[in-house]
């Protein structure tokens, strides 16, 4: 389930957020989630597993027009490497019904993750 982060709850996102590299600072963590809050179109998701309710992962989002542009994916350290493309198709399927009509796409960092995360969405529907 996709839960979005308000402004006086940052804190899981931060923790999550922490895990990439770009991050290196609790200031670099804090101006980016700063940069989502400022514009109604920029939307951090948490991702809340359905079996344990922990938030295990985070999603930057911006919305354009008929598009959703996924800016960052980052995982908590329980979501080993080999299960994140599971726990991503779930993601991506949620992201795809709380925007039904939307395109989701990608930045150069992350288009190849959304690829691997549709590819497998399309192959459990089958």
């Amino acid at each position: 389930m996709l839960v979005a982060v308000t402004e006086n709850q940052p804190k899981i996102a931060m923790g999550l957020m922490s895990y990439i590299d770009d991050f290196a600072t609790y200031a670099d963590v804090q101006r980016e989630i700063q940069w989502y809050h400022a514009n109604q179109h920029r939307q951090l998701l948490l991702w809340k597993d359905p079996m344990t309710r922990h938030m295990t992962a985070v999603i930057g989002i911006e919305e354009m027009g008929q598009c959703v542009l996924v800016r960052l994916i980052a995982f908590g350290s329980e979501i080993v490497p080999y299960e994140q493309q599971l726990v991503g198709g779930e993601i991506y399927g949620a992201l795809q019904n709380y925007y039904p009509k939307a395109f989701i796409m990608g930045t150069i960092r992350t288009q190849d993750i959304l690829r691997d995360w549709e590819t497998y969405q399309i192959k459990n529907l089958n």
